[in-house]
């Protein structure tokens, strides 16, 4: 049997593994991906998973990167189809995008948010930087609104985290029975309101 330090069995241990915490997180959520899990599914011992990711931490960190990417390309294409609509109607698409792909991908998309690294562990810098693409499409559309670099990036993500609050509360229907169209409703007057106010001249 090939040794787990060489390349190709490390590689093909590695992709297996994260398309198993992947299909788990996918159909069941965070709470189910357990290292003993993934590597009895795998069919190596618990510790190829630690050599092979440093630890579950970090498999997950894996995980979460694959869904921070489709949900990088949905909005892309959001954005792409509206380049030359109004910033209003651009954020818009973002916005329903980012309501699509979360009410579609549910549980995926919630263990982005539920992972917590375990004490002493830190967050990958290249995590770190997966995300800010995301809010990088954002401050491009805010680019003309919002001359400063250091504002428009705060400006984004307050944009984000204010339809990121309306579609989790909705979805875990803390305010009652998730409802689709009246989640939508609420994304457009929160982006609607947010864009009337970054295109209204200045007193």
């Amino acid at each position: 049997m090939n040794s787990p330090k060489q390349g190709p069995y490390r590689t093909k241990m590695r992709d297996h593994m994260l398309e198993i915490a992947n299909r788990i997180i996918s159909t069941e959520g965070l709470a189910a991906v357990q290292a003993r899990r993934v590597a009895q599914e795998a069919g190596c011992a618990v510790g190829t998973l630690y050599n092979v990711f440093g630890g579950l931490d970090f498999l997950i960190i894996e995980a979460n990167a694959c869904t921070l990417d489709a949900l990088g390309d949905d909005l892309a294409r959001a954005n792409e189809t509206t380049i030359a609509a109004s910033m209003r109607d651009r954020l818009m698409a973002l916005a329903l995008a980012y309501l699509d792909f979360a009410s579609m991908r549910d549980k995926a998309w919630r263990a982005v948010f539920e992972h917590q690294m375990s004490p002493g562990a830190e967050v990958p810098s290249w995590y770190r930087d997966r995300q800010g693409k995301l809010f990088g499409l954002v401050e491009t559309v805010l680019e003309d609104a919002v001359a400063n670099p250091t504002l428009r990036a705060s400006n984004a993500r307050a944009l984000f985290s204010a339809v990121h609050g309306i579609v989790a509360i909705s979805l875990d229907s803390k305010l009652g029975d998730f409802d689709y169209s009246e989640t939508e409703r609420q994304v457009r007057f929160i982006v609607g309101s947010i864009a009337s106010g970054l295109t209204r001249p200045a007193q």
